[in-house]
């Protein structure tokens, strides 16, 4: 598992909470910039962590196993993050192209050649949200090796992420949302924030799942604002 908090670890392992982020301009981000983020993970690389003898950065993994397979799963901060790692493991693997990364493309020009690339057109082929779609996307490639009793190898994957969004059903367009007023907007997140702590990005989520429609930093903007009014009476 990928850690801002705890950088690579078992999934298994017992870990205490946290609150820590790649991702910017959130409270638990551990840098703001690229650069700052690389830092971070790099220092965390270098902590024996909460299970000793472990590897503890894709490179220190691929040293361990160099004639294995790594698919490393990730979403853009995260990518962003780990790119200096992931360029290490694929050149210390006994060949780079046992490494993989499915996630977003085009967002990280030293990596770009290790991702497999995975974009919302995919959706309609493995379900769910666009949240979990990396994972889902990675499932997918999997089992789809699995059943050819092929190598996990990168040029296998991105044929086979090619030919699912081929094979991917059209989805028509979503209709435009009734773009609400600010006075609506801030009725809507009061109403919510009733019921305790809560995120923009889940809020506005609910508010366009529902057929509402708000611009993202005009509701971040109104939320932040009517949170701010309602930190006291939590």
């Amino acid at each position: 598992m990928c850690s801002a908090g705890y950088g690579l670890i078992p999934v298994d392992v017992p870990i205490a909470s946290y609150a820590a982020t790649f991702a910017f301009g959130h409270a638990d981000s551990v840098a703001q910039d690229t650069d700052g983020t690389r830092q971070w993970w790099e220092c965390l690389s270098r902590w024996v962590g909460p299970q000793r003898e472990q590897p503890r950065s894709f490179s220190a993994l691929a040293a361990r196993y160099p004639d294995s397979s790594i698919v490393a799963v990730l979403s853009d901060p995260y990518l962003r993050a780990c790119s200096n790692d992931l360029r290490d493991a694929a050149s210390t693997l006994s060949s780079s192209d046992n490494l993989s990364v499915v996630g977003p493309g085009g967002r990280c020009a030293e990596v770009e050649d290790l991702v497999v690339p995975v974009t919302a057109a995919l959706r309609p082929a493995v379900g769910g949200s666009l949240l979990s779609l990396n994972v889902r996307a990675a499932m997918h490639l999997l089992a789809e090796v699995r059943l050819r009793g092929d190598a996990v190898r990168r040029p296998l994957l991105a044929k086979l992420m090619s030919d699912a969004l081929a094979a991917a059903p059209d989805v028509p367009p979503r209709p435009a949302g009734e773009r609400m007023s600010d006075d609506q907007v801030r009725t809507f997140i009061r109403e919510r924030l009733a019921f305790g702590p809560t995120s923009a990005t889940s809020l506005l989520r609910e508010l366009r799942t529902s057929g509402l429609s708000c611009e993202q930093a005009r509701f971040k903007n109104l939320f932040l604002a009517e949170r701010n009014a309602s930190a006291g009476g939590w």
